[in-house]
């Protein structure tokens, strides 16, 4: 496995969202109260963008089809479809990353 960075951290701050691409899929970035989560980029009950859904707590609601998901679990709080995919997070110097058999640094 080889470190990709996504992000530089002078660039993270609460609000942040940004579409990464992680061996080969599209994958959200977002800070949200000062945590960092990086989870697959479409809904896993209609493949839709969760590029603007709300969250509120630790809940992610897509904006399709008001499916809550939890932000540390990526499991579904109201409705019976897959969990969001989440992916660890890695800290190397001033970036944040993912360890990933396919990419490219920053």
């Amino acid at each position: 496995m080889a470190y990709v960075a996504l992000e530089k951290l002078i660039n993270l701050h609460d609000g942040y969202r940004k579409v990464v691409r992680v061996d080969g899929q599209e994958m959200l970035l977002i800070q949200h109260e000062g945590e960092r989560y990086l989870f697959n980029r479409l809904c896993p009950h209609a493949d839709m963008p969760l590029d603007d859904a709300s969250i509120l707590g630790l809940e992610l609601t897509c904006p399709w089809h008001l499916i809550r998901f939890s932000l540390i679990s990526g499991k579904p709080k109201n409705a019976a479809c897959p969990g969001m995919k989440l992916q660890t997070l890695v800290y190397e110097g001033n970036s944040v990353g993912v360890d990933s058999g396919v990419g490219s640094d920053l």
